[in-house]
């Protein structure tokens, strides 16, 4: 928590002997940008259409670091100086843009793909721009670690599964699979290899977290509070992650 404040994450206030955090507007839109990626239930759709944003006026450090966060957001680097995405509704370029400060130095084109015949070259490219041979590898990682607990939920009886236990369990999962997440650009299945790891990866979060989840926030808020008492209901955003969360225990 003291690095998160610090690092200008989280706004903390002190009444007597406790802290009370709140997440800070930087914060904030960071968490939604996460949060888009790591609760979605599927690769998203695509039209065919790129998000392509020339650097070429921007000045070198800035260039360094508009890369930097442009590929966190899923662009890749497929030219000198030219940064590129598949076109799908979560991003919103020109207000992602106003969020880095670059509106007025970065170049934005969207563009078609007609040429059916070269899309052989463009999966290849695609492949090496965004590194997918790396992130096929920390998805099957992240398979070969929690594949096993899910058999183990399944022969679960409730009285094993705590409130506390459940937290555990649905902090390091997401945890992990933010970890591999965050990393991939979440392109469209028209781009990506065949069998890809990435959505089995995501369909066995989604089992775990809806096996844990309301043990799990039941945990929380038992224990946590706000500075005026107990800390309010999840609202209605928490119940759309990975397509629809169940208000009551899931069953298996």
């Amino acid at each position: 928590m003291f690095r998160l404040q610090k690092e200008g994450w989280l706004d903390v206030e002190k009444i007597g002997r406790r802290s009370y955090y709140r997440v800070t507007d930087q914060g904030m839109r960071q968490f939604r940008h996460a949060e888009s990626k790591i609760y979605l239930s599927e690769q998203p759709e695509w039209d065919g259409k790129w998000e392509l944003l020339l650097l070429e006026t921007v000045d070198k450090n800035e260039r360094a670091r508009l890369r930097k966060a442009l590929s966190w957001l899923g662009f890749g680097q497929i030219a000198n100086n030219l940064m590129a995405a598949p076109t799908h509704a979560q991003t919103d370029v020109p207000a992602l843009l106003g969020e880095l400060n670059a509106s007025e130095r970065v170049i934005y084109f969207r563009a078609d793909y007609p040429y059916d015949r070269s899309a052989h070259q463009l999966r290849q490219l695609v492949a090496d721009c965004w590194s997918l041979d790396a992130v096929a590898g920390h998805y099957h990682e992240f398979i070969v670690s929690f594949r096993p607990l899910m058999a183990l939920l399944r022969d679960a009886d409730d009285s094993v599964l705590t409130p506390q236990r459940c937290f555990q369990i649905k902090l390091l999962l997401i945890h992990f699979f933010r970890r591999v997440v965050l990393k991939d650009p979440l392109l469209p299945d028209a781009l990506l290899p065949t069998q890809w790891e990435g959505q089995i990866a995501r369909n066995l979060c989604i089992n775990i977290y809806q096996r844990v989840d309301r043990a799990a926030t039941d945990y929380v808020s038992a224990l946590a509070e706000t500075t005026i008492g107990a800390l309010p209901a999840p609202g209605a955003g928490y119940y759309r992650r990975f397509g629809g969360l169940a208000r009551d225990h899931a069953t298996f």
